[in-house]
Order: structure tokens, then sequence, then C-alpha cells
């Protein structure tokens, strides 16, 4: 082999080589700028990252950081560990009652969170569902939570309520709906309330809700729906009329006893089924001895079921009591006192001195 021809085979070698080396430079950075966000690779990368920025120690730097993060990769297999970082950075503020800070910085993370949409189309060949699932909904969830609070302690409760909600619809999680009935409650937005409450109480025992049924009998007797009260207090009853429930006092749940039965007393008696309200107005003063309207309304059923002498009875506890019904109560008794005795109220004293020994009235 001539010197000549040596030198043009060695020079077109190292074109050669110098043509590969740059095509496996090329194909080497194409294949890194194709690297699923979702892969170990990657993870062990963001994961190293994050190793880094868990070095600051003051919070607002850490929590930029933290921000810069999620805004460069949103999409990757340690966003909860960043998002749980970056909430963990505003306790500082919490702690001061610097909401306003606090809802702008978790705006700020909110808006930095792909949705579901988003990942979805962003074409990644594996571990999308398991992104969703393991990373990105716990973390909607988790910054919805956290801001739903900030606003609710800010007083916003038209902005808590919008997270709130935005968070349930995303996860579908049944344990964000007593919190999310409570903030319609404070706006107030009953229909809003009541409907929210319903859903809890079609999913749960009335033994796991029923003071969620309580307060909704309160509000429906505040918008005058005395039926759904009743419905309601009727379903709690039905478990808890004879028993109590678990970690609550008996004296404190004899007075919601007596409130529930007189309720469903009001609304049976406004039907005119007066021996079934009779039932349950004997009911409330077992649980409350001296509530004046519902000895009133006892004498009311006595007389409509033609026990004169029990009605009087009744109406002698009511007048006793000197309360709201005590006029009333009294010109029935009176009425039907002489009713019974020729025109006379000959011993009617009597009846009203027995009536205040048997209530422990002196």
């Amino acid at each position: 082999m001539t010197g000549n021809y040596r030198r043009r085979f060695s020079n077109f070698f190292g074109f050669v080589i110098t043509a590969l080396a740059i095509a496996w430079a090329i194909s080497s950075f194409a294949l890194q700028e194709k690297i699923s966000p979702l892969s170990d690779y990657q993870y062990k990368r963001d994961y190293a990252r994050y190793e880094e920025i868990k070095k600051e120690t003051d919070p607002q730097k850490r929590a930029d950081l933290l921000l810069a993060f999620v805004k460069e990769r949103p999409i990757s297999k340690i966003l909860m560990y960043v998002a749980s970082d970056y909430v963990e950075c505003l306790k500082s503020y919490m702690e001061k009652k610097d909401w306003a800070k606090v809802t702008a910085m978790q705006e700020a993370f909110w808006a930095a969170i792909p949705d579901e949409k988003t990942v979805q189309e962003a074409g990644i060949p594996v571990g999308t569902e398991e992104f969703i699932k393991d990373q990105l909904r716990p973390t909607q969830k988790l910054i919805l939570t956290a801001l739903t609070a900030a606003y609710y302690q800010a007083n916003n409760f038209a902005k808590a309520a919008e997270a709130a909600e935005k968070g349930y619809q995303i996860t579908q999680d049944k344990s964000m709906l007593p919190a999310l009935a409570d903030i319609y409650l404070k706006i107030p937005d009953t229909d809003k309330y009541l409907a929210i409450g319903q859903k809890i109480l079609s999913e749960s025992s009335i033994e796991q809700s029923y003071s969620m049924a309580l307060q909704m009998a309160q509000v429906y007797i505040q918008k005058q729906d005395l039926k759904s009260a009743a419905d309601l207090l009727g379903k709690v009853m039905d478990v808890y009329g004879d028993k109590v429930p678990p970690n609550v006092q008996e004296s404190a749940w004899n007075a919601t006893r007596a409130f529930a039965y007189g309720v469903m007393a009001s609304a049976v008696y406004a039907s005119k089924d007066y021996a079934k309200a009779l039932e349950l107005y004997q009911k409330v003063v077992k649980f409350d001895p001296k509530r004046e309207d519902a000895y009133y309304f006892i004498g009311m059923c006595k007389w409509q079921n033609k026990d004169q002498q029990g009605a009087v009875e009744a109406f002698a506890r009511s007048v006793v009591l000197n309360k709201t019904y005590a006029e009333r109560a009294r010109k029935y008794m009176e009425d039907l006192y002489k009713a019974l005795h020729n025109g006379s109220l000959d011993g009617l004293d009597e009846v009203l001195a027995k009536a205040k020994s048997e209530l422990g009235i002196s």
C-alpha cells in the first residue's frame, strides 16, 4: 500500500469515526430528550434534586425552590413528597394567622400542578395511571384541603366552599363531605348544606351520622319544613330513643330526646293524629319533666280523645309551670273543670297544688 493511499484511507477512517461519534452524540441527546418523566432514571434525578432542596433551612426559600421544581417538572414520581414539604413550609405563616400569605402560596402551588387531562395527553408510554392515582390525586387533595382550611380560617367561606367542592369532584372522597357541609352552613347556603347532608346520610348509618341528622333537622325547622325535620328526628330516635350514644352525657341526650319527640309530636298533632301525638308528647315529658308546652298539648290531645279529667290535670301542670302556655292552659283547664263540676271551680286549687307537688314546685 502506497503512502498516499494509506493517508487517504486514514483520513477516510477518521472521517467515519468522527461521523459515528457525532451520530452517537445526536442519538444520545435525542434519547435523553425522550426519557420518560416517570422512569426510574428520572425518579432518581428528581429525588436527588429534592434532597438538595431540603437542605435549605429557610422555609420561604425552600418553598420557592419546591414551587420552581414543580413548575419545571410537574409530572414527577416525587410530586407528593414535594407537595407535603411545601405545605410544611407554610406553618410559620399559619402560626401568625397570615392567611392571605398562606392562601396566595397555596394557590400558586395549585396552579403549577397539572390536571389529569394534561397528564393523559402527555403521551407517557408507561405509568400514567399510577402517577394519577398515587401522586397527582393525593397531591390535589392535600393542597385543596389545606387551601380550604386556610380560607375557612380567614372566614372566606365562599372560597373555602369552592376549594372543597373542587377537591371532592376530583377525589370523590366522602370524608370531605362533612367539612363541605359545615362551610355551606357558615355561608349560609342551607339548600346546598341539606343536599350534602342527605348525601352523607344516604351513605352512612344513623349511628355514624346522627349528629348530622340532628343539625339538619334544625335547619329544616328554620325553613319551616316540620315534616322533613320530624322524619329525620324519627330516624335518630328509632336508634337512640331508648339508649344514649357513645361518649354523650345522659343529661344532654335527655334534652335532645325531649326536643326530638317534641318536633315529631308537633308534626303528628298538625295531622290531627291525636293518639299518636299524645304518645310522643308523653315521651317529651319523660325526658324533660318541666316542658310546659308538652303538658299543654297533652291536655289538648286528651281533650280530643274525650279524656276531660286527664286534660284538666295536664293543663294544670302547664299552668303551674307559668310560662308561655300558662294563660291558654288556664282557660281550657277552667272551662273543662266547670263542665265536669256543674259550672263550679271548687276543688281546682287542690288540682293545681297536686300538679305543683308532682313537678317539685314549691
